[in-house]
C-alpha cells in the first residue's frame, strides 16, 4: 500500500514538474506577447476605479441609470486622447521654440568651441602632435564628418519597419486593455470556473488585490514624474539654462524609461547649459549627474516602495533582474511584476497563519 501511495506521489510530482518546464519555456517563447497583455492588464487596472465609481451601484434613487462600462471607457478613452493632444502640442511648441534659440545661438556656440579648442592646444602643445581639428578641417567639416557618418549608420527602411511595429504593438497593447477594462470581470469569472469552489474567492481576492497594485503603480509613477519634472525645471531655472520648461517635460517623461532614461535627459540638459555659457554647462553637468543619481537611487525606490508598499531593496533589485532578463522592457514592468508576485506571497502567507492557529 505504502509503495502504491509513494508511485502515485511521484508519477504526480513528475507531471508537475514537466507541467511547470513546459510553461516556463512556454512563457520563454511568448515573452514579449506575455509582456504587452501585462502591459494592457497594468492599463486596465489603472482606469478600474474611474469606471468602477461611474459604473457602480447609485445610493440615490433618483440616479438609479448607470452608464454602460463600454460608453464610460470610450468616454475616458476620449479625454484621455485629448489630455494627450494638449500636452503634445505644448510640448512640440516649447521644442520648435528651443529648437529655433539653438539655430540662432549655433554660429556662436560653434565658436566658443572652437576658441576652446584652440586654447587647448596652445596650452598643452602635446595637443599639436595629435590634434585631429585641423585634418577634419574645423567646426564645419567636423559637423558635416558627423552628418554623413549618422546617415551612414541609419537605415531608413529598417526604422520605418521599427516605427511600423512599435504602432503596432502600441494598438493591440490598447486593444486588449480596452477589452479588460470592459469585460474584464466577466472574462475572470470564466476563467476562475476552472478552479475547485473552495479556492474560487481566494482567487478572486487575489486578482482583486493584483488589480489594486497595479492601479498604484501607475500612480507612483506619477508622482515620480511630478517630483523629478517640477525639481528638475525649478533647479535649472535657477541655474541659468534656458529652455528650463522644456528640459523639466523631457527629465519627467524620461524618468519612465529605465537605464537609458537619466542619459536622454541629462544630455540635452548639459548641451543647453554650454550654450549659455561654460559657467552655467559646468553646473548644469554637476546637477544633471546629481539628479540622475537620486532619481534612479532615493525618488524611485522610496516612493514607489511607499505607494506600491514593496521594500526599497525589492524595488531595486527586480529592476536590476528585469533589466538582466529582458533589457528595457523588463527593467519597465519589474515592479509591478514584483508587485503582484507580493500579493501571492502574502496570501499565502496569511493562510499559513491561519492553519497555524487552527492548529
Amino acid at each position: 500500500m505504502n509503495e502504491m501511495v509513494l508511485t502515485r506521489a511521484l508519477y504526480r510530482g513528475s507531471l508537475f514538474v514537466v507541467a511547470l518546464l513546459a510553461l516556463v519555456l512556454l512563457g520563454l517563447q511568448l515573452k514579449w506577447v506575455l509582456l504587452q497583455v501585462f502591459a494592457a492588464a497594468i492599463i486596465a487596472a489603472g482606469m478600474a476605479p474611474m469606471v468602477n465609481a461611474l459604473t457602480g451601484p447609485r445610493r440615490s434613487v433618483a440616479r438609479q441609470w448607470r452608464p454602460p462600462p463600454a460608453l464610460v471607457v470610450l468616454v475616458i478613452w476620449v479625454a484621455l486622447g485629448l489630455v494627450l493632444l494638449v500636452i503634445s502640442s505644448i510640448l512640440l511648441r516649447l521644442m520648435l521654440d528651443q529648437a529655433t534659440l539653438l539655430a540662432q545661438r549655433a554660429p556662436e556656440f560653434a565658436a566658443k568651441l572652437n576658441d576652446w579648442h584652440m586654447y587647448a592646444v596652445n596650452r598643452w602643445s602635446v595637443l599639436q602632435q595629435i590634434d585631429p581639428w585641423d585634418e577634419l578641417g574645423g567646426t564645419s567639416a567636423l559637423a558635416q564628418w558627423l552628418l554623413n557618418a549618422t546617415s551612414q549608420v541609419l537605415n531608413l527602411a529598417g526604422l520605418m519597419v521599427a516605427l511600423f511595429g512599435g504602432v503596432l504593438n502600441v494598438i493591440f497593447v490598447l486593444f486588449i486593455a480596452l477589452y479588460l477594462t470592459v469585460d474584464g470581470r466577466s472574462m475572470r469569472d470564466y476563467l476562475l470556473v476552472f478552479l475547485p469552489v473552495t479556492r474560487r474567492e481566494r482567487a478572486r481576492r487575489i486578482l482583486a488585490n493584483i488589480s489594486s497594485r497595479l492601479g498604484q503603480w501607475i500612480l507612483g509613477q506619477l508622482i515620480v514624474c511630478v517630483i523629478v519634472g517640477i525639481g528638475a525645471g525649478v533647479a535649472l531655472a535657477l541655474i541659468g539654462v534656458p529652455g528650463a520648461s522644456l528640459m523639466a517635460l523631457i527629465w519627467a517623461v524620461c524618468v519612465v524609461i529605465p537605464g537609458i532614461g537619466p542619459f536622454l535627459s541629462a544630455a540635452p540638459t548639459i548641451l543647453l547649459g554650454f550654450v549659455a555659457g561654460p559657467t552655467t554647462g559646468v553646473i548644469a553637468t554637476i546637477f544633471a549627474l546629481v539628479w540622475s543619481q537620486l532619481e534612479n537611487n532615493v525618488f524611485i525606490p522610496r516612493v514607489m516602495g511607499h505607494v506600491v508598499k514593496l521594500n526599497e531593496m525589492v524595488v531595486l533589485v527586480s529592476v536590476l533582474v528585469g533589466y538582466e532578463l529582458l533589457g528595457l522592457a523588463g527593467a519597465l514592468f519589474a515592479v509591478p511584476l514584483a508587485a503582484a508576485l507580493a500579493v501571492v506571497v502574502d496570501e499565502l502567507h496569511h493562510e499559513r497563519l491561519l492553519d497555524e492557529q487552527g492548529t
